[in-house]
């Protein structure tokens, strides 16, 4: 009983650090001066416009950068008022300015938040415009804001400053750049430790699933940072982490800080698999390895999950206006996992989208498995099972369970959340690896 308070002690401790780290690391940035950010604001804005919406980094890989949510983080970059710092990160407004704003509104129900600026295509069809938004609330013709508090933004904290600095197409650049370190360290690091397969079953398992490309998206670059670099602390002090549980815990609240609800699950899987992979190593049974799995897993939903619900409650606590915070976030988890999406009108068949994400990661998953077979020559693949496969094809199916939960979210946002095929191919491939059968010497070289 002692050490069950010992342990619950320990990890409220760390969440309650977590989130003061938060508001104070919030805190700080909103302290800068929009006005030392509005010509990069202002060329950002331009870019967008060129670029267009959804605009095609890749028409080979059909891969696309998703400029609306650009547009809307630029836009609360820029919103932040610095004489009201603690409200303007817990209300993460849009076209706000201090003494120029005369309308404040609400966060809506449904679908995302309440934008009443709109578009006309047609005298029928209208859609939410936010580069026009983010123009328009520039040139002065915006005179209300909206909030949108339901979740942290903590990935404010780095694009604030950046904004001083650079406009979003140097941002993705220098993004790319640091992506492109990241992938290199990780690569090493796994080589070291695993062997060439493994680092090339990662690799390609990241490219495949548009790694580099998130790059291009301000609302995935966080994300992506947290996985990387949780993972090559991981890897630097694999022999010496006692406690994975703790480790997963933290990441578990960072994830959910910078998180804009995009792919939030990469930051559990990839390190969850490296752990494995050690644990095999260390010869543990494949019975002690799933069990590690689910608990990870439990403990980083236990944490993503406080980390969001504290946001709500921290409103509510402490800003006295609409004092709703809580209902809005459940609501919104209610219709993320619904079955109809309101958007598109249409009751459209949230499986064909899931069908057509995970066939198009099973094609590179073959190549890349093919790949493997011919790297070590094997000319027999064993047909006997290896229950050490089990808990790496347990973690492929993480994307499906997430893409049915939230169907809604999955049938909005499909052109993102294809990217949560890399724990599918990472599962899949590695599972294979362990069925694989080498000689004996290469067995040796590769661990």
């Amino acid at each position: 009983m002692k050490r069950l308070l010992i342990t619950i002690f320990k990890y409220c401790g760390l969440f309650l650090l977590l989130i003061a780290i938060f508001n104070i690391a919030f805190y700080l940035v909103c302290l800068i001066d929009s006005d030392l950010m509005y010509g990069n604001v202002e060329k950002s804005s331009k870019i967008l416009r060129k670029e267009g919406y959804y605009y095609q980094v890749s028409k080979v890989f059909d891969v696309k950068n998703d400029t609306y949510v650009d547009a809307e983080t630029v836009n609360a970059s820029y919103s932040m008022d610095n004489k009201t710092p603690y409200l303007s990160y817990m209300k993460i407004r849009r076209n706000y300015i201090r003494d120029f704003t005369h309308v404040e509104i609400p966060e809506g129900h449904g679908e995302g938040i309440t934008v009443n600026y709109v578009y006309e295509t047609n005298e029928e069809m209208f859609f939410n415009d936010a580069i026009g938004e983010l123009e328009d609330f520039l040139a002065g013709k915006i005179h209300y804001s909206t909030n949108y508090g339901r979740y942290w933004h903590g990935y404010l904290v780095l694009l604030r400053p950046l904004l001083v600095f650079y406009d979003v197409l140097e941002i993705r650049t220098i993004a790319f750049l640091v992506y492109t370190i990241l992938f290199l360290c990780l690569m090493y690091l796994l080589n070291k430790q695993f062997g060439r397969d493994i680092a090339f079953i990662f690799g390609a398992s990241l490219i495949c699933s548009g790694y580099f490309s998130s790059a291009y998206s301000l609302g995935d670059i966080s994300i992506y940072l947290v996985m990387m670099v949780s993972s090559i602390i991981l890897l630097k002090r694999i022999d010496k982490i006692k406690d994975f549980g703790i480790f997963i815990f933290a990441v578990g609240c960072i994830t959910n800080f910078v998180d804009f609800l995009r792919v939030p699950l990469i930051t559990l899987s990839v390190p969850c698999a490296i752990y494995i992979l050690k644990l095999i190593n260390d010869k543990k049974d494949w019975k002690y390895c799933v069990k590690t799995l689910i608990v990870s897993s439990i403990l980083w939903v236990i944490a993503y999950a406080l980390t969001w619900f504290s946001k709500w409650v921290l409103y509510d606590l402490t800003i006295n206006d609409f004092n709703e915070m809580v209902k809005i976030g459940l609501g919104q988890a209610l219709y993320r996992t619904g079955r109809i999406n309101v958007a598109r009108g249409a009751n459209i068949n949230y499986m064909s989208v899931v069908f057509r994400i995970i066939g198009k990661s099973a094609i590179y998953t073959g190549i890349s498995a093919l790949i493997v077979l011919i790297l070590n020559k094997v000319e027999k693949i064993s047909l006997k099972f290896n229950k050490n496969a089990i808990p790496f094809f347990i973690l492929s199916l993480y994307p499906i369970v997430w893409y049915v939960v939230l169907a809604n979210h999955t049938i909005m946002h499909d052109f993102f959340v294809y990217r949560l095929s890399l724990l599918f191919m990472l599962g899949v491939l590695l599972g294979l690896y362990q069925m694989f059968n080498f000689k004996e010497e290469q067995n040796e070289e590769v661990y």
